[in-house]
């Protein structure tokens, strides 16, 4: 497994996103149980104390001495494990500590407590003393509202000459949450292995159909485009896999057309130039028997070597048109005159063909580019002229439509329904042999991109055994 690859890193970071919560939720757990904890200990203490309270003044009202209070302070605290203090009421004095490590300090008591707690007899304050003082490790717990040692925590009692105080070790409820350890380490090593599971199994559902992208983006690099990925989500990937495949089609029909573009350019270059190439061959040895064979071959050169510079024109337009480098020059075009005149330079190519023109020209005013326009119509009616039959009508009508004006060209034509689709395709001239026709192939898609420069829409129909190109153009 590649420790660099997108399964691994997502797998990695779906396993340190649980861990992450599950260290959250423990810390914020612990926070929330030490508190409980202390609430715990204190009120421990507190059900404690009316018994070493009431053990405590038994003893005072028989005056029992210091030495049987003290004892009475270890027996407490190894009875109700707790910690107890016997101090002097007048100056808080500790007497006896069950820890035996405040004997003889004088503990610090705020003027006010900082905690009021109600015991099942009698109210119950808490406190901290203060930072650096004797006991400031403690929190004290100790019965009674009078005043004490200068402060109004405690009542004097009747000639009580000592009191108690219950000591919570700070330590003790710190070290309270390490008892929840074995806890959420039981948590963790269940959790943590099945994130891992569920990380691999969502990584995969990830990163799956990538691989397959990756791998069709390969053979597309080779050189196959077949390549179509199906991928049975509607997600993001989904669409990704989609698109791809997609993308994988148009490129593949791109690189089918420049394979016959490559074709058909060579296929028409190639007769004109060897008609050159042998005529030129024929002038250089003198094979001419006479001026006038040397004009006639002189001609075709001429001829053969124009239909190639019109050929490489066709290209070179086609292509900046494609290219979006193609601009228009926008002007007021009367789309009438414009017709007449496109109608009238291919007059003599249509009566050498016998073909009737029927016009039905309308007054429109467009604004567009009127040489750019007027060579998508030429290319049009010349498209009729190759492959109309001998003697048929062409029709040609303008008309305004809508917000903007129709242009229709109409011819007598045995296509079939199925090639309609393919007319706008580069150098696509179906069956030539049939229809007796010559052409570069590039005229219709020519016209159609000039339309669309204009932000008009080029269409093809068939009815009735003709079929009809449409032209709608916008009026700006």
């Amino acid at each position: 497994m590649n420790i660099f690859s997108l399964w691994s890193k997502l797998t990695g970071a779906f396993v340190l996103i649980v861990f992450v919560a599950l260290v959250l939720a423990a810390s914020v757990f612990v926070i929330v149980r030490r508190g409980e904890q202390e609430e715990q200990e204190l009120d421990h203490v507190i059900a404690a104390s009316p018994a070493i309270y009431g053990g405590l003044s038994i003893l005072q009202e028989r005056n029992a001495g210091l030495d049987v209070l003290v004892e009475f302070v270890h027996v407490a605290a190894d009875s109700f494990d707790v910690r107890v203090l016997l101090v002097t009421r007048d100056a808080g004095i500790v007497e006896a500590d069950s820890a035996g490590s405040l004997v003889g300090e004088q503990l610090q008591v705020p003027e006010e407590v900082n905690v009021a707690r109600e015991g099942r007899i009698r109210p119950y304050v808490s406190w901290e003393p203060p930072s650096g003082s004797p006991g400031s490790d403690l929190i004290l717990v100790a019965a009674g509202s009078g005043r004490f040692a200068g402060s109004p925590a405690f009542e004097p009692a009747r000639g009580e000459r000592h009191t108690l105080l219950l000591a919570v070790p700070e330590s003790t409820i710190a070290r309270a949450w390490r008892g929840l350890l074995p806890a959420l380490l039981l948590a963790a090593a269940i959790a943590v292995p099945v994130a891992v599971v569920l990380a691999t199994v969502v990584a995969r559902y990830i990163t799956h159909p990538l691989q397959q992208l990756t791998v069709a983006s390969q053979r597309m690099a080779e050189g196959d485009f077949d390549v179509a990925v199906s991928i049975d989500r509607r997600d993001e990937v989904g669409r990704l896999a989609q698109t791809f495949s997609g993308m994988a089609e148009r490129v593949g029909e791109a690189h089918g057309q420049m394979r016959a573009l490559v074709a058909n350019v060579s296929h028409d270059l190639k007769t004109p130039l060897t008609s050159i190439l042998g005529f030129a061959q024929a002038l250089r040895d003198r094979g001419a028997p006479n001026d006038d064979e040397a004009r006639r071959m002189g001609a075709v050169i001429h001829d053969e070597a124009a239909r190639m510079t019109a050929r490489l024109n066709d290209l070179l337009y086609l292509s900046e048109l494609e290219s979006g480098q193609a601009l228009l020059q926008r002007d007021e075009v009367d789309l009438r005159r414009l017709v007449e005149g496109a109608i009238g330079r291919l007059r003599p190519a249509l009566d050498e063909r016998k073909l009737r023109l029927e016009t039905e020209l309308a007054e429109v005013t467009v604004s567009a580019d009127g040489p750019k326009l007027e060579r998508a119509v030429e290319n049009l009616l010349d498209n009729a002229r190759k492959y109309a039959p001998e003697g048929s009508a062409v029709r040609v009508r303008l008309a305004a439509g809508g917000d903007g004006a129709v242009i229709e060209i109409a011819n007598q034509s045995a296509l079939a329904a199925g090639e309609l689709p393919r007319l706008f395709e580069r150098f696509y001239r179906g069956d030539r042999t049939r229809r007796g026709a010559t052409g570069s192939g590039l005229g219709l898609p020519i016209a159609r991109d000039l339309v669309e420069l204009h932000g008009g829409e080029l269409t093809a129909s068939l009815a009735g055994g003709e079929i009809v190109f449409s032209v709608s153009l916008p009026r700006a």
